[in-house]
């Protein structure tokens, strides 16, 4: 068993846990109607079909007016644009649901789709939903909220469909090779690391938490 990170205090630790499970059961009431976009943040080929297939039942059903994709082509493990476009429509994507190409003026990362997307989407009437595989979800959504930055938006976390844990694939810039359960370790250091003001300063857990309570209040 890979060992878990402990960088973290334990109040840290503390408000990640109730974060982690306020992002992976994040509730959104139906009388909102559907989503303004549904945001696919880019994975790899080996773990992109959890957050494709998820986008498909949802869109399917009408809870989304558009769903966005990272504009770029094959990149950093990215399968591109086109591919995802495609692969969307193979698992049964309705071809009236329109799909919006995020322009990124950077190099390909969590946290330069972040900022390609709520600079894409703030001036959009309605809701956003940002969706990823669960061991990237938690990440994904804080680097988010990081970039929200006081813009009156809310977006909303949806985890893709579950997907083998024990499966060994390949995650990050497309080089990182790991079992997904084992991914786990890498996206806590990550969060750790990256709140440092030189990695982009995320948000730590607790300004998340109170962006959740400005959200649903």
């Amino acid at each position: 068993m890979n060992e878990i990170n402990t960088d973290f205090s334990n109040e840290e630790l503390e408000r990640l846990f109730t974060l982690s499970m306020r992002i992976f059961g994040d509730y959104r009431d139906p009388n909102r109607g559907p989503f303004a976009m549904l945001y696919i943040f880019s994975e790899t080929v080996d773990n992109f079909d959890s957050s494709l297939i998820k986008t498909v039942e949802l869109a399917n059903v009408g809870l989304a007016k558009s769903i966005g994709i990272c504009g770029k082509e094959e990149t950093s493990g990215f399968p591109g644009f086109d591919w995802t476009s495609e692969r969307l429509y193979k698992l049964g994507l309705k071809r009236d649901v329109p799909i919006v190409r995020i322009y990124l003026e950077e190099s390909l990362n969590t946290r330069s789709e972040a900022i390609a997307l709520i600079s894409h989407v703030r001036t959009l009437h309605g809701d956003v939903g940002i969706i990823a595989p669960a061991f990237h979800l938690v990440r994904a959504f804080m680097t988010t909220v990081s970039v929200v930055a006081g813009i009156p938006l809310h977006v909303f976390a949806i985890p893709g469909i579950p997907l083998s844990w024990g499966e060994n694939v390949v995650h990050s810039q497309g080089v990182l090779r790991n079992t997904r359960l084992g991914l786990i370790n890498d996206e806590l250091t990550r969060i750790g690391k990256y709140q440092a003001p030189e990695f982009g300063s995320l948000c730590n857990a607790q300004n998340v938490l109170s962006y959740l309570e400005w959200r649903d209040s």
